[in-house]
């Protein structure tokens, strides 16, 4: 029987699973009727009740075939959220009753957290982003603390700015829509306590974070902890992130099946002597759901504890049924129950990345391991944390890529530091949290947690400043990340079915990357573009080819994160390092294709004044086609000025933006 057909057979799951996935991403990307899918799905269950007993041969062949088809229809039938426009709700600036859903964190200029908020005018309660100002900041608002403010929500908007990442989708999956800001004065706590189960779990989390803050614990060092253990990562610095990230290590600092694992292994060895006898082989594996779960609620149910608490708990009860347990079987059965719980989980990043990664480990690392026979124990716990890494990476890179851009590529040597580094101090934490009621003994271990965690940061630090620690500037599209997922499943198919098909089919998916990474290059080579960046400084970037100059329109310095957002389209675009030029230092400018005086600005067949306004004068260009490249500035009037009499006349065009009012956006001109 071929690999794969015996592999699907063995492993019921992954194929409703994956079904059911499959058509949730139809109805993501396409606009279908729900009621011909009821029509639809009606006829084909009439078909399979009508089959249902009959058991010749070609019948069963149909009945499985409707039965996929049916658990696909259903992933496309199934009930999600509808997207309402809660714009009327927040036509002006009203009261409105509020619960803290989450402890104000601080950060740089202002303190953040989760509202839910309510009033007449809303048809349901509705979550927001709210940013505190720190001048007479109420430092005593915690978790389901009920407020009454009084402020006018806005739409959560991107900046509009160039491969800029999805912060409004990424919101929007978090089921937040509106963000607001609260002065002084515009908001009081009523002095009533809310009680919800999720605000008991984030007040445990709090309460253990503050014994942590009671010790000797340097900041950094807390911060990490508390990301490590408890999930709370709100008092991250950057440049922490940044040694964890340019390493490879970000999945520490973010809660998942790795902490819940160990916690698992924790808990299975403390208990392990009452796990005899039919009253053993019940209480113990209930005793370990209970603590997980428990885990989890301290955690704060943080949607990647709860996918690797749901993991377990499929092993666990596979145990107690007295049944073989299949791990393919308990990762697809727990992702399908994620995704019935909430079918849109299957866009979180996290949920990809951790699924990817734990199928990755599970196929991939036993034959790996199975290369070198070592008896030296040191020597072979090396070599395995070595291939747990190269399979989780191989699992998740193309992803990774996608996603972030760059590739850690120390991430083997950094897990042979961080993650017995985050196993001890998961241990130490545990004991410390236990016995904190004790004295002495708290104090002891918090100072050993200290060492550890210096001790690793320090490893971490060491490794994100050797030479070419990251590659970065890594751009791949949508379609080339399904081709090269594509080609390692036909290497891995081949690996172990030895069917030369596969080997041949990755050879084509290889040649067709070839391909379309030459195409995307060939196209960027006659690219000629004007981005006007929406900053500060109102950034123009001029792009010809490869060539490409930035001219700032404002008057203030170019910040770090104007630079970074001027470098991320450098990156995805594919160009050299951009000219810069300084308005207030530059007298005149000549070029082959670009013209700089003090009145204007001449690139390719575009004319550029700079005044209160940015006046576009462009030959030969079509207006509805600079239109809709820019639709958020036409929903505007008081931003663009467009010339009625122009709309299909081939003389040149005239765009005037006005850039001296509050609202920006970002501009996009292709001149080719």
């Amino acid at each position: 029987m071929p690999v794969t057909r015996s592999f699907f057979q063995r492993i019921p799951f992954i194929r409703i699973a994956s079904l059911f996935l499959i058509g949730i991403l139809i109805a993501h990307y396409l606009q279908i009727e729900l009621q011909w899918m009821g029509i639809v799905v009606t006829i084909l269950l009439s078909i399979l009740i009508f089959l249902w007993h009959n058991s010749n041969f070609s019948a069963v062949k149909t009945q499985n075939y409707l039965l996929s088809l049916c658990i696909l229809l259903s992933g496309v039938f199934y009930p999600k959220k509808v997207l309402e426009k809660h714009s009327s709700g927040f036509d002006q600036k009203d009261y409105y009753l509020a619960e803290i859903c989450q402890k104000p964190a601080e950060k740089a200029k202002t303190y953040q957290s989760i509202l839910l908020i309510q009033s007449r005018s809303l048809p349901k309660p509705e979550k927001v982003i709210a940013y505190f100002s720190k001048e007479s900041f109420d430092t005593t608002l915690i978790t389901g603390d009920q407020i009454i403010l009084l402020a006018r929500p806005q739409e959560i908007k991107n900046m509009g700015n160039p491969f800029e990442f999805d912060y409004r989708a990424m919101m929007h999956n978090k089921g937040i829509y509106y963000s607001l800001y609260l002065q002084p004065g515009t908001y009081y706590k009523t002095g009533k306590k809310i009680s919800r189960f999720s605000y008991m779990a984030e007040q445990v989390r709090d309460k253990l974070v503050a014994l942590l803050a009671a010790t000797k614990l340097e900041k950094e060092e807390r911060s990490v902890v508390s990301a490590l253990t408890l999930g709370y990562r709100t008092e991250l610095e950057p440049e922490t992130r940044d040694y964890f990230a340019s390493t490879g290590s970000m999945h520490v600092l973010a809660v998942s099946g790795l902490h819940v694992g160990l916690i698992y292994l924790i808990i299975s060895s403390l208990l392990s002597g009452i796990n005899r006898g039919k009253i053993g082989s019940v209480v113990y594996p209930a005793t370990l759901i209970i603590f997980l779960w428990s885990y989890a609620f301290i955690t704060g149910f943080s949607p990647s504890v709860q996918r690797a608490t749901v993991m377990f708990s499929f092993v666990i009860v596979g145990n107690i049924l007295r049944r073989p347990v299949n791990i393919y079987n308990s990762l697809s059965a727990s992702a399908l129950v994620l995704m019935l719980y909430n079918p849109d989980v299957i866009f979180e990043v996290g949920f990809q990345l951790s699924y990817l990664a734990v199928f990755g480990i599970v196929l991939l690392q036993p034959p790996m391991a199975n290369m070198l026979q070592l008896k030296n124990k040191m020597l072979k716990w090396g070599w395995s944390l070595f291939t747990v890494s190269v399979a989780a990476q191989l699992a998740t890179f193309p992803l990774g890529l996608f996603y972030f851009n760059q590739f850690p590529n120390f991430f083997w040597l950094s897990n042979f530091f961080v993650i017995p580094g985050a196993t001890i101090i998961i241990w130490l934490a545990f004991g410390f949290f236990v016995l904190s009621p004790f004295p002495v003994i708290p104090g002891i271990l918090a100072q050993t947690i200290q060492f550890v965690t210096s001790l690793m940061l320090d490893m971490l630090k060491w490794i994100s400043g050797l030479p070419h620690a990251v590659s970065e500037g890594i751009i791949y599209s949508h379609s080339q990340t399904w081709i090269i997922y594509g080609l390692i499943a036909a290497l891995v198919v081949y690996f172990f079915s030895k069917n030369k098909t596969w080997l041949f089919a990755g050879l084509m998916l290889l040649i067709t990357f070839q391909i379309s990474a030459l195409w995307t290059k060939s196209g960027l080579v006659n690219q000629k573009i004007v981005y006007v960046y929406n900053s500060n400084n109102t950034l123009i970037h001029f792009i010809n080819g490869r060539r490409n100059y930035v001219l700032p329109a404002g008057k203030f310095p170019v910040t770090e994160q104007e630079m970074n957002m001027i470098q991320n389209t450098c990156n995805h675009l594919k160009i050299e390092n951009p000219t810069f030029f300084d308005r207030k230092s530059m007298k005149d400018f000549i070029s082959s294709d670009l013209k700089i005086n003090d009145q204007s600005i001449r690139f390719l067949n575009c004319n550029i004044k700079i005044e209160n306004q940015l006046k576009f004068n462009i030959q030969t260009s079509d207006l509805s086609q600079f239109k809709n490249s820019n639709p958020n500035l036409v929903k505007n009037d008081t931003i663009l000025n467009l010339p009625a009499n122009n709309l299909y006349s081939n003389e040149n065009q005239v765009f005037s933006i006005d850039f001296t009012s509050k609202f920006k956006e970002s501009v996009f001109l292709s001149l080719n």
